[in-house]
C-alpha cells in the first residue's frame, strides 16, 4: 500500500502523522505532498522522521495534493493521511485485508483525540459523528477511503479545482462494486481544535468551503448547505448519543450546546459564500 500524507504549511501534528503510518506493519510506500510555506523539511528533521517528500511553493487544494501522491508512487492499493491525522495501529493491515477480499475503495472511522474536552469533542462530533465507528452501518458516511490505483485509470483522478469534496465528488463517479465499504476496525484520530474561538472560526470556514464546493459540483447552493446543518443539528444529537456509547457522559453533556453553536457559525460561513458576488 502507498500512503500519501497530505500537508499545507507547518503543522506540529505533521511528523507525528508520518510517524504513525512508518510504524505499522505491513510497510507501506510513504510519501508527503506538502504545499505552501515552511521549512517543512526542517519540521521533518528535528522530529528524527526520513520520509520521501514532495514540495510546491504554491498551494495545493486538497485534490492536487492527492493526484500528485497518487502520480509519485507505484503500489496498488493507495491511502491518504491528512496532517493532522494519526493513523492507529492495524490502519494498514486491516485495508489491506479489505482489498484483498476484493474491494476497491475502502472507508475508515475517525475517533476524536480528546474526547474528555467538551470543546474538542463537539468539534469532532459536529465534523463527524457520521463517521465514528459505533454507528449502525446505514447511517455512516464513507469517507477516509483507500483505493485501488486501477479505479483511477477507470474513473480519472481527484478535481483539483475545489477546496473541500473533491473525494465526495470523486466517490459519486464510483458505480456498483467499486464504491466504498464500510470498516470501522480501520481507525484514524483526528488532532482537531480543544478551544473555543478556533472552534467556531474553523466551522464558519468550513461551511464556506463546503457551499463553494457544493456549487461547483452541482450539489447544493449556499442556503442549501446552511439550511441542511441547522436542519439536521437535531439528528447530530441522536447520534452523538449512539455513536458515544456512554462514554465521556460528562464531556457529551456540555459539548451537546457547543454543537449547535459551531452549526451555527457553519452555516453563517456557507451562508456568506453565497454572497459573494
Amino acid at each position: 500500500m502507498a500512503v500519501v500524507v497530505m500537508a499545507y504549511g507547518l503543522r506540529p501534528t505533521l511528523p507525528a502523522a508520518v510517524r504513525s503510518v512508518q510504524s505499522q506493519a505491513p510497510a507501506a510506500e510513504v510519501v508527503v505532498v506538502h504545499s505552501g510555506p515552511g521549512d517543512v523539511a526542517g519540521l521533518l528533521e528535528d522530529a528524527g522522521v526520513s520520509v520521501r517528500l514532495i514540495r510546491s511553493e504554491a498551494r495545493l487544494l486538497p485534490g492536487g495534493a492527492r493526484n500528485a501522491g497518487i502520480v509519485a508512487t507505484t503500489a496498488p492499493w493507495i491511502a491518504f493521511l491528512a496532517d493532522d491525522c494519526i493513523a492507529e495501529p492495524g490502519w494498514i493491515s486491516r485495508r489491506l485485508a479489505a482489498h484483498r477480499e476484493g474491494h476497491g475503495a475502502v472507508a475508515s472511522a475517525l475517533l476524536c483525540h480528546a474526547p474528555g474536552n467538551p470543546v474538542a469533542l463537539a468539534a469532532h462530533l459536529s465534523l463527524f459523528v457520521r463517521r465514528m465507528p459505533h454507528l449502525p452501518g446505514h447511517e455512516v458516511l464513507l469517507y477516509g477511503v483507500s483505493y485501488a490505483r486501477a479505479l483511477f485509470d477507470r474513473y480519472g483522478l481527484f478535481r483539483e479545482d475545489i477546496e473541500g469534496g473533491e473525494d465526495t465528488e470523486f466517490n459519486g463517479r464510483l458505480t456498483g462494486a467499486d464504491r466504498p465499504v464500510w470498516r470501522p476496525e480501520v481507525l484514524t484520530t483526528h488532532c482537531g481544535v480543544t478551544h473555543l474561538g478556533p472552534f467556531l472560526a474553523g466551522q464558519a470556514r468550513r461551511g464556506r468551503r463546503m457551499a463553494e464546493s457544493s456549487q461547483a459540483i452541482g450539489r447544493a447552493d449556499a442556503s442549501g448547505v446552511a439550511r441542511n446543518v441547522l436542519r439536521r443539528t437535531g439528528h447530530m444529537r441522536r447520534l452523538s448519543r449512539l455513536a458515544m456509547k456512554g462514554e465521556h457522559p460528562v464531556s457529551r453533556f456540555f459539548a451537546i450546546p457547543l454543537i449547535w453553536l459551531g452549526n451555527i457559525a457553519y452555516a453563517w460561513g456557507a451562508w456568506r459564500a453565497g454572497r459573494k458576488p
